[in-house]
């Protein structure tokens, strides 16, 4: 009967609780805060190199499956590949302490 009466006190009491025990908590009053990490592509900096022009990394299309093809297309398939513009702007966002 009286419960609905006393639910807007038990509120204000409920926030006044949680706030003396954050202050508790922390006795500056300073509220903590996460952070910021620098989050980093880890497989990014597995397959690219940095070079001084850009990045490089080994052309794909050669681990295995490779029976029945010829050496012509093998030999395409060999080397080294260099980041255009374009992916030079985005490997350095994702590996910014490379």
């Amino acid at each position: 009967m009286f419960g609905n009466i006393l639910r807007p006190l038990m509120s204000l009491q409920l926030v006044a609780t949680r706030a003396m025990a954050a202050a508790a908590a922390n006795e500056s009053g300073v509220i903590n805060q996460a952070r910021f990490l620098t989050k980093t592509h880890r497989s990014a900096y597995r397959r690219w190199r940095k070079t001084a022009e850009g990045y490089k990394h080994g052309k794909q299309g050669r681990k295995h499956g490779n029976a029945g093809f010829g050496n012509r297309i093998l030999k395409k398939r060999t080397g080294i590949a260099y980041s255009t513009s374009d992916q030079t702007r985005r490997l350095k966002k994702m590996m910014p302490f490379l």
